[in-house]
C-alpha cells in the first residue's frame, strides 16, 4: 500500500511540479531523527537523503493503532454483541451493537428462560428496533417473556 501511495505522490510531483509546489510548501515536514516513528506512512527521500512526509498529499495518515476495525465474516452472532440486558420478572430488554463491517437487518435476540434449578422452561426471540443497524451503531430490544427464575439472552441472529 505504501508503494502505491508513493508512486501516486511521485507521479504527481513529476507530472506537475508547479501545481504541487504549493501543496508541498504547506504539507511537507522534515522528519525529526529522534522521532519514535521510523518512517511516515507516505514519504519521499530527497537527493540529500532527507525524508519528507507527504501525508497530506496522499490524503492518508498513519492508521491509528487504537482504532477498532469491524468484524468480517458471515457469522452474525459473532458480529452483534448483546449488552445492557435486564430482566424484571416480565420483560427482557437490552441493546445490541453491530460490530460487523456490513449493515445487519431483522436482528433477533434469542433468549432462554430457566427455572430455580437451572432447567430450561422456555425460549424464544425478541426483535430489535430499529430493524436495520449500520456498522458501529446500536439497536434496542424489549419483549414480554414467560416468568422464570432467570432469563438469559443467548445470541443474536439476523441478515446482512
Amino acid at each position: 500500500m505504501n508503494i502505491l501511495h508513493l508512486t501516486v505522490a511521485l507521479s504527481s510531483l513529476l507530472i506537475s511540479p508547479i501545481s504541487v509546489r504549493h501543496l508541498l510548501a504547506d504539507s511537507t515536514n522534515k522528519i525529526d531523527q529522534n522521532s519514535p516513528v521510523d518512517e511516515p506512512f507516505c514519504y519521499m527521500r530527497t537527493t540529500d537523503g532527507k525524508t519528507v512526509d507527504l501525508g497530506k498529499l496522499c490524503e492518508n495518515k498513519t492508521p491509528s493503532r487504537t482504532s477498532k476495525s469491524c468484524i468480517a465474516g458471515s457469522n452474525i452472532a459473532a458480529k452483534v454483541s448483546i449488552t445492557n440486558v435486564n430482566y424484571d420478572g416480565n420483560f427482557l430488554s437490552g441493546q445490541i451493537i453491530n460490530q460487523g463491517c456490513k449493515i445487519v437487518k431483522n436482528v433477533k435476540v434469542n433468549y432462554e428462560v430457566l427455572d430455580e434449578l437451572g432447567n430450561s422452561i422456555d425460549n424464544g426471540f425478541i426483535t430489535t428496533q430499529p430493524v436495520t443497524v449500520e456498522p458501529g451503531k446500536s439497536a434496542t430490544f424489549r419483549g414480554e417473556v414467560v416468568a422464570g427464575a432467570k432469563v438469559l439472552a443467548t445470541h443474536a441472529d439476523g441478515e446482512e
